[in-house]
């Protein structure tokens, strides 16, 4: 059978979300909100319409999954005012939120190390350089 790019990335992309889903699940984390998480960690404090920027989504979508995390307590939103009449929600962690992110990280080193078992650290190092090469080639 005939190594087909898309192929590979569509079946190594299943495999990962099958293998890390299965425990979001069980922390009771829905689609995208261990993607936020993770995002929050290295910009917390940030407005609604960058959050949604970061991780790649439209706004709307990061509009709809926010609430549901608010309500288990995982993050916080205020809105700030930016001078006359021009506000914004800004998004932040809270201390259950940054626990969270933690567990959300072990998953994913531990998805992680099993995906590049067998490889060398510069074989890890350089397909992920290629890989990334690969996407700001087709990003819009």
């Amino acid at each position: 059978m005939e190594k087909r790019f898309h192929k590979l990335l569509i079946k190594t992309i299943n495999s990962h979300y099958k293998r890390s889903r299965i425990q979001f699940v069980e922390l009771g984390l829905s689609p995208g909100q261990p993607k936020i998480l993770e995002t929050l960690k290295q910009i917390d404090g940030c407005m609604q319409k960058e959050l949604a920027e970061a991780c790649e989504v439209e706004p709307a979508t990061i509009t709809s999954i926010l609430p549901g995390m608010e309500k288990k307590d995982l993050l916080k939103r205020e809105t700030k005012m930016y001078g006359p009449g021009i506000r914004a929600l800004r998004v932040s962690l809270t201390d259950k939120g940054k626990s969270m992110e933690r567990e959300v990280a072990r998953i994913l080193n531990e998805v992680e190390d099993v995906s590049f078992k067998g490889f060398t650290e510069e074989e890890k190092e350089n397909f992920l350089a290629m890989l990334e090469r690969i996407y700001l080639n087709i990003k819009e």
